[in-house]
């Protein structure tokens, strides 16, 4: 009869299983300087760097190019890459199909969509960077007002006080890197 008991059968119409606790492990702190680097510093440069200030050139920039720099791994990292793919992507197909059903000429088509893919990834990578590089002044603006305001009420606090050694200490706390 189901699960409202029509069946004289005692036995539970499923398994079931026994729910125990869950006590998590303590984990101990870890601090950055406890944890491996990321980076190993075993790079060293091929010859000494120039001891004239010449700027670089694209020959030093070409030399230091290796295929290492082009793995997947490198490229998904970067950021605004998948928004320039996707941008690409888009461009490929719109272009293709659209002059695929006007021209009717699939190697044209292919043509327009190879170009659109190229023309999207770069319009979504500009897009991208612009958007990033606008975001960061807004960050680095938000920042430098934090601090003005911090200075001003700082100054505002020691006029009332008369301390000055506590404005030393706070001017060198903010200056560190």
């Amino acid at each position: 009869m189901g699960w409202f008991g029509g069946n004289n059968n005692t036995a539970p119409p499923s398994k079931v299983s026994m729910v125990t606790e869950y006590k998590p492990e303590p984990k101990s702190q870890q601090y950055l300087e406890d944890l491996p680097p990321k980076f190993e510093d075993t790079d060293v440069p091929s010859k000494p760097p120039q001891k004239n200030n010449a700027q670089p050139t694209l020959a030093d920039a070409a030399k230091s190019i290796q295929l290492s720099d082009f793995t997947i791994d490198r490229f998904v990292s970067m950021p605004c890459f998948r928004e320039a793919m996707i941008t690409g992507f888009q461009a490929m197909g719109v272009l293709g199909v659209i002059t695929f059903l006007i021209r009717k000429d699939l190697n044209k088509s292919l043509n327009w969509s190879v170009g659109g893919f190229f023309l999207g990834n770069m319009v979504g990578w500009e897009q991208c960077r612009s958007l990033r590089r606008r975001s960061m002044q807004m960050m680095e603006k938000a920042k430098q007002d934090k601090e003005e305001r911090n200075r001003k009420k700082w100054e505002d606090l020691q006029k009332s006080q008369g301390k000055n050694d506590d404005l030393e200490k706070f001017n060198e706390f903010n200056k560190r890197e």
